[in-house]
């Protein structure tokens, strides 16, 4: 049975080809998943419009947490501390796809901004995502071998990836 194009699936309207959209401009569809412990999130914006022909791609990912000053062996802190922002330091230099942020928790982000056009297809969205995973995998290296990755990271719970 032919399906009536075209329809809604969730946040997205799926046009006869396949191709997705956001269904109304005030909620933008996004997804997570896990990779490698951490938690990655993903979600189209960028003032996409009804009728629109493009949009971004935000996609942000936690990939670790700085040692507070605060609590336990504050030289050991201060040690790990200081290595962290090191090994952050190194990392700032590599790509301008990719930017790095700390948060007032103290949590690590990567972010990156892809355009995609609009009507767009599941592979072009898997295809930016997994792009921005491959980049994302020398900060991960980095961050393991320093010691940064938080707890969080460490013990993402999603498995697989979700619309909302």
């Amino acid at each position: 049975m032919p399906l009536d194009a075209p329809f809604r699936l969730g946040p997205f309207l799926v046009d006869v080809h396949g191709r997705l959209e956001p269904g109304e401009p005030g909620r933008f569809p996004t997804f997570h998943l896990a990779w490698r412990g951490c938690p990655v999130h993903a979600r189209l914006d960028g003032g996409w419009q009804p009728g629109g022909t493009t949009a971004d791609l935000l996609l942000s990912a936690v990939v670790g947490r700085i040692p507070s000053p605060a609590g336990g062996d504050a030289g050991h802190n201060r040690t790990r501390r200081n290595a962290s922002f090191a090994a952050l330091q190194g990392l700032g230099s590599g790509t301008d796809a990719l930017h790095l942020r700390l948060l007032a928790d103290h949590r690590i982000t990567v972010e990156a901004r892809r355009a995609v056009d609009l009507p767009v297809s599941a592979v072009d969205l898997l295809t930016q995502s997994t792009c921005f995973l491959l980049d994302l995998a020398p900060y991960l290296d980095v961050l393991a071998e320093e010691g940064v990755l938080s707890e969080a990271a460490g013990a993402a719970t999603a498995a697989g990836i979700a619309n909302t």
